[in-house]
């Protein structure tokens, strides 16, 4: 991996025309807004060491600041590239953008919001083909913008025609939020790799022994960033309910985030003070599941969770709210995990309590979810990131750019 950070100067007043295709290796661009951690990030940098150099000259721009946890884990052969310190703000993150797209074929968001508002700047001004990856159920999270990030989104999601949905569910609700749809939308799924996860050589001895004290005792999971999306309240409600009927087991929840304090409180006032434990961001959680009893997604909206397949790949038994979107893609419709009713406290305690009682059930669907592991690995999921990729910024490939149509001014 090489790492960038260049002196740019200022953007010049004339638009430069669009770059040809090299005639062997296409040149990608990807944009994220940091490399803190998360199922996005992850899924991207394993796209990324999927992709052969022979055929692409692949670079990864961060928007946010460097030395975050997740450098350390993009490929070698990719160029790393940083925004400098001294662009702060959206408006900076565009400026970045649009300098280092100046050499690429294409250019690809991959995340939803800032890097999308960032490459959709940059493809329009450079007239450059672009894609925007979306990894959540656009609708339901888009109740929260203010009108100002409403206009940005329509704009940057209409003028972008290529988008690749990590699952249908996501798709259909861009289409519902944004009232149309493209021909040129794809539904690609997450790639899945356990390559890029490594421990932390300099584990904390509190984690070590958590994890010890994992592997001896029944265990539920939550992963995610601890904010109300993530529905935690109603597995702390689960689990409660669950252990009202006499069974003794742990909670573990990774991540950190705003709502760490209320769910404290909340397990305090559910007489789970001493089985819930916040150990806070993890290098690798897969060590974590696999130290875990049963893996619980609570959340209220997701895309296409990457944390369920990360479950599949230590063969940890899943239940999991059929929230928008991808729980349902996922556990093929319940088949391969418990896919609940959103919201249904009851039916979330009576399947933790079916599953820590039964270790044949559990070792059933832990089977289940990894042989569904070969859906969401790279023979089946890159080559259709290959046909996109050679369709948009292959050699003879039409122009796909953006017109630079006016950017709204809320």
């Amino acid at each position: 991996m090489t790492v960038v950070t260049e002196a740019l100067p200022t953007v010049p007043t004339t638009t430069p025309g669009p770059t040809a295709a090299s005639p062997t290796r296409r040149r990608l661009l990807f944009v994220l807004p940091d490399l803190k951690g998360g199922g996005a990030p992850r899924v991207t940098l394993a796209l990324l060491a999927a992709l052969d150099p022979a055929d692409y000259e692949l670079s990864l721009l961060n928007l946010g600041a460097p030395g975050a946890r997740l450098q350390a884990d993009v490929p070698a052969p990719v160029r790393l590239l940083q925004r400098p310190r001294w662009l702060p703000g959206l408006i900076g993150a565009k400026l970045a953008t649009l300098w280092h797209a100046r050499r690429q074929d294409l250019l690809i968001a991959a995340v939803e919001m800032r890097a999308t508002f960032c490459v959709h700047f940059a493809a329009r001004w450079l007239r450059k083909p672009a894609i925007a990856w979306v990894h959540i159920a656009f609708e339901h999270w888009a109740r929260g913008f203010s009108a100002r990030h409403h206009r940005r989104a329509r704009a940057a999601y209409r003028d972008i025609g290529h988008a690749v949905f990590v699952a249908e569910g996501a798709r259909d609700s861009m289409q519902r939020w944004l009232g149309t749809s493209r021909e040129t939308w794809r539904c690609i799924p997450n790639l899945f790799s356990s390559g890029h996860y490594r421990d932390s050589v300099a584990m904390p001895e509190a984690h070590r022994a958590l994890l010890e004290r994992m592997r001896e005792r029944p265990t539920l999971i939550g992963i995610g960033r601890l904010e109300a999306r993530k529905g935690f309240d109603r597995l702390l409600q689960g689990a409660a309910r669950a252990r009202a009927a006499g069974l003794d087991f742990d909670i573990v929840l990774l991540g950190e985030g705003p709502l760490r304090n209320a769910l404290c409180e909340q397990a305090a006032q559910l007489g789970l003070s001493r089985q819930l434990h916040l150990p806070g961001h993890v290098g690798n959680p897969l060590t974590w599941l696999a130290a875990a009893s049963v893996y619980v997604l609570s959340s209220q909206l997701e895309g296409l969770p990457t944390t369920i397949l990360e479950a599949f790949s230590t063969r940890t038994p899943v239940i999991a709210f059929d929230c928008p979107s991808g729980p349902r893609e996922l556990l093929d419709h319940g088949r391969a995990g418990r896919l609940l009713p959103m919201d249904d406290v009851d039916a979330l305690a009576l399947s933790i309590i079916e599953l820590l009682e039964s270790p044949s059930l559990r070792q059933q669907l832990g089977d289940a979810g990894h042989a569904r592991l070969p859906h969401y690995q790279a023979a089946a999921v890159l080559p259709k990131w290959q046909a996109l990729f050679d369709e948009l910024a292959g050699d003879g490939a039409p122009a796909q750019a953006l017109s630079r149509a006016r950017e709204p001014t809320g």
